[in-house]
Order: structure tokens, then C-alpha cells, then sequence
């Protein structure tokens, strides 16, 4: 009881603390000012801008913004699917599981993509670890890197200005939020004992004599972004109740924080 106390405590305590910072930060990051991580992001960003064939300069209307936000999603979703349907000839799986049928593929797709993330699945045994990855650990970055470039667009107007570029602000959410948080988050889970491997199963005889293969993979990053997009998407059928994938009081705190950290800090964007 009492530690669980100290972990309500701590929770509070540590996501109060952050707020101000972070949403400094996330202010920064959306009024295009100088941030710590410009010298890395902002090549890395031109080449995205130039790749895809826009102006990051040039602000969208309404109906532009939505219209964007539509289509990029769409071809992500296409993306994903293609690859969940081509899981069985694409490297990355150790156990060599099959494809997935096409109404699962896409139900969870589309599940995804809205970051409902619902799994009529066992993860360990139906998707590979190019799938995990590529395919749904890709729309776990997506889903709320675009709800959080909708809910900046937002703010943008209620205080007046310009709704700005859809594109641009999937880019910066995930480059300058998303992406330095999840390798962050990553690191602490691999140090608190979350696995983070691209070796199959361990097959091992139990002391009744049976032989047993325990499931693993690259959970430590799945992990990591299935917290800090809010997704609900797990690697195992267990979810983060599965000891791999929340091992400890340590990563349990590490999670809640995680969870809650990005709509916290968009409380102190709107300040």
C-alpha cells in the first residue's frame, strides 16, 4: 500500500515538474524558434521537405490543413498494410509466421492508425518482428504525431494565428518530440530490465521435462512509444502486465509518467 502511495506521489511529482519545461519546449518547437536539437533535426528536416515536395515556409487553409492530414494518412495506412500482408517474405521473422489474413491485416491497420490499437491477435505469435516494427511501430509514432499536429493547428486558432503547414508539423512532432522522447524512454526501459533483441525465442526443458519457448523481441522501443503516443497496442498479449514488457516498479513509474507527459505539457503550450 505504501508504495503504492509513493508512486501516486512520484507520478504527480515528476510530471508537475516537467510540465513547464516541456511545454517551454513544445512552444519552442511549434513557433519554429531555435531548440537544443536544430543542429541535428534541420538538415534531416530540409531533406524530408524536399523528398515529399513541399514549401515548409508556406501556411494551409482549413481545408488544406484536413485535406493533407487525410491523404498522408491514407498512404501510411496503405504502407502498413503492405507490409503486414508481405510479413511471410520479409526478413525479421525468427519463428517464420505467416500472413496475417487480410480482414485482421486490416482492421488492424486502420486500429492503428487511429491509435484504437485493438489486437484481435496473440502479438507474440501472429506478427514478426519487421511487422512490430516497420509496420505498426510506425503508425504508433503517426497516429500521435498527427493528433498532436492537429492539436497545435488548434491552439494556433484560438489565439489568432495561422492554422500553419500539416506537413511540417507531423515532421517536427515526431523529429523534436516524439522520436528523441521514445529513444530516451528506451534507454531508462533497457535499463530497468525491458528486453531489447532481435534473437527468436529461447527454447528451454522445464523441470517437468517439457520443453517451453519463451517469446521475445524488440519490446524496450515498442514499449516506449506505445506509452508516449498514448497507444494501446502491446507486443505481448499480456501487455504491459507481461514482465517483459513492465518488469518493475521502476519502469511501471516510468510508464505513467510516460503516458501522460505529452497531454500535460500541451496545457502549458496553451499558456
Amino acid at each position: 500500500m505504501i508504495q503504492g502511495f509513493v508512486q501516486i506521489f512520484l507520478t504527480l511529482f515528476l510530471i508537475v515538474v516537467s510540465v513547464p519545461i516541456a511545454g517551454h519546449y513544445l512552444a519552442k518547437v511549434f513557433c519554429m524558434e531555435r531548440t537544443c536539437l536544430d543542429a541535428v533535426m534541420n538538415p534531416l528536416e530540409r531533406l524530408i521537405y524536399l523528398l515529399i515536395g513541399i514549401e515548409p515556409q508556406k501556411s494551409m487553409t482549413g481545408r488544406e490543413y484536413a485535406i493533407a492530414l487525410l491523404l498522408s494518412n491514407t498512404a501510411m495506412a496503405v504502407l502498413a498494410l503492405l507490409l503486414l500482408l508481405s510479413q511471410s517474405l520479409l526478413p525479421l521473422n525468427p519463428t517464420n509466421l505467416g500472413m496475417p489474413t487480410w480482414d485482421t491485416a486490416l482492421h488492424t491497420t486502420i486500429s492503428f492508425l487511429v491509435a484504437a490499437d485493438l489486437q484481435h491477435y496473440v502479438p507474440e505469435t501472429a506478427m514478426s518482428y519487421l511487422s512490430q516494427i516497420a509496420a505498426l511501430g510506425f503508425l504508433m509514432f503517426v497516429a500521435p504525431a498527427t493528433g498532436l499536429a492537429v492539436g497545435i493547428a488548434f491552439i494556433r486558432g484560438l489565439t489568432g494565428r495561422t492554422l500553419g503547414n500539416f506537413y511540417v508539423d507531423l515532421t517536427r512532432s515526431i523529429t523534436r518530440v516524439l522520436l528523441p522522447l521514445a529513444i530516451a524512454n528506451t534507454v531508462l526501459l533497457m535499463l530497468g530490465g525491458v528486453p531489447q533483441t532481435l534473437a527468436g525465442p529461447v527454447n528451454f526443458t522445464t523441470l517437468e521435462g517439457a520443453t517451453q519457448a519463451i517469446a521475445r523481441g524488440p519490446i524496450a522501443h515498442f514499449e516506449s512509444i506505445k506509452m508516449l503516443g498514448e497507444n494501446g497496442g502491446a507486443f505481448f498479449a499480456g501487455n504491459s502486465a507481461h514482465p517483459f514488457e513492465n518488469p518493475n516498479g521502476g519502469t511501471n513509474l516510468l510508464q505513467v509518467v510516460a503516458i501522460h507527459g505529452i497531454t500535460s505539457y500541451l496545457t502549458a503550450v496553451m499558456h
